[in-house]
């Protein structure tokens, strides 16, 4: 017969198990957003997520990093690329911008 210690190591292993098993999925791609900043500067946010749809709807209200170097909330989406896809901004002086940023 079993007794109450291995009882309760047997429902802990499984509510262990459940619990590692339901953990969220992390985003696997990440993207560079150019956006309009609260004063109506050029600005650069970068964010980890699941989608180029996902990276335009989340983006707007995070802090950017405008031409100048100052910090501004986000207020509208002008484009977002995939890093490491050989995409890139339509704007190419915003472009040649990014691509001096250290990362």
């Amino acid at each position: 017969m079993l007794d109450v210690k291995t009882i309760l190591l047997v429902i802990l292993s499984v509510l262990t198990t459940a619990e590692v098993l339901a953990e969220r999925a992390w985003p696997n791609k990440v993207f560079d957003c150019q956006v309009v900043t609260d004063s109506g500067s050029t600005g650069l946010v970068g964010l980890q997520t699941f989608s180029l749809k996902d990276a335009e709807e989340g983006v707007v209200g995070l802090t950017a990093t405008t031409l100048l170097g100052n910090r501004e909330n986000a207020v509208r989406v002008v484009q977002c690329v995939e890093q490491g896809r050989g995409a890139s901004f339509r704007d190419q002086n915003f472009q040649a911008w990014v691509d001096g940023q250290p990362r």
